[in-house]
This record gives C-alpha cells, structure tokens and sequence, in this order.
C-alpha cells in the first residue's frame, strides 16, 4: 500500500467509524462489547478484500515479533484445519486474536468494525425472512439479549418498555459492498480489489 493509498483509506475508516460510533451510541444499553469479550472473532470466515488485507498487514508488521510468531503459528494450524475440512462452510478462529485481544485493533477489517449492531439481512429480498439480523451473540446472553423474545425468534417491544429503555432497538444498513461503494468508491476513489476469507489470503 503505497502512502497516498494509505492516507486515502484512513479517511475511509474515519469516515465509517464516526457513522458507526453515532450507531455505537444509540444502541449502547443494548450492547455488551467490551474489551476481552472476542466471541465474534471465534467462529467466522471474515470476509476481507485486497485492501483491507494490505493495512491489516501494515498494523502486522508494528507487532513485536513474538506475537507475529504466535499468529504465524495460528495461521499454519488454521491451514492444516481446513485441508482436512469436509463441510461447506469452514469457520475458524481469527489468527490475529491473541489472548483474546485483536493484536492488530487499529488495522482490523470492515467486518470486524461493524459487528454488534443489527443489521439489515442482505438475504432478506430473496428469502422474505427477518429483514433484521440480530448478531449471534444474543444467544450467549450478549448484544439485545435482554431484550430477545426467544419464542418469537424476534426481538420484543414489550420487553424495552419493561426495561425502561431510552432508545428502541434498530437495525443499520451495515452492508460492506454499500459502504464500500457509496464512501470508498464514489467518494474517495478507492479500489478495494478482490475479496476472500481472511485465511484465503495468508
């Protein structure tokens, strides 16, 4: 990533990140993030394009190198894992994630910024289901669990008025093609290149 690029992108990011961080906000009596918790990093394929992997790989090379040794080591164990991977779908546990911290925070990926809030099904147009993605976390007693009616598979009205809550839950348009697209692309210019799994790129 050269250095216009560079300073290019972290105007995206911060771009993103104050739209975010308004969401971040309103939603916060729901939202159980904090520091160590790191399911979300535990089970996923992260979708990461050419772009974000090159600024991920910049916050790489800052890390000390024995924590760049410990995430070589995970990367190789995640590899071998999904060479012997029968299913269709091959989740796995970020590499980066050492001691249950993100060791590259700053330089994490789109998805990774955007996860905690509902959001928007981008399946909903073809299936008719839900169109709010409650994040999975609900199921663990996290995010909007307290406010999740389990029976109705949906999230409960009844229950943010019992609770007293200041705001109602709400769903964002978190979609990356259209964040990407409508600030990366058509405002700043920027080509994000190919996407893949995370680990499709190491």
């Amino acid at each position: 990533m050269d250095n216009y690029t560079h300073e290019i992108y972290e105007r995206f990011i911060r771009v993103i990140s104050e739209h975010l961080q308004e969401h971040f906000e309103d939603q916060k009596e729901y939202l159980c993030c904090k520091e160590g918790c790191a399911l979300c990093c535990q089970n996923g394929e992260y979708p990461c394009t050419l772009l974000e992997l090159e600024y991920l790989t910049i916050g790489f090379s800052y890390l000390p190198t024995d924590i760049q040794n410990k995430i070589y080591s995970n990367i190789d164990k995640i590899k071998k894992d999904k060479a012997n991977f029968k299913g269709k779908e091959f989740l796995y546990i970020c590499p980066f994630l050492i001691d249950n911290k993100c060791s590259v925070y700053s330089h994490r990926m789109i998805v990774c910024r955007t996860f905690g809030l509902i959001y928007f099904n981008k399946d909903y147009q073809i299936s008719k289901t839900n169109p709010m993605q409650v994040p999975f976390c609900y199921e663990k007693g996290l995010n909007y669990s307290k406010v999740y009616d389990k029976e109705k598979n949906n999230l409960s009205s009844e229950k943010c008025k019992e609770l007293g809550c200041k705001n109602m839950p709400i769903g964002y348009n978190l979609n990356f093609n259209e964040l990407r697209d409508k600030v990366g692309k058509d405002m700043l210019n920027l080509d994000f290149g190919e996407e893949k799994s995370l680990i499709d790129w190491l």
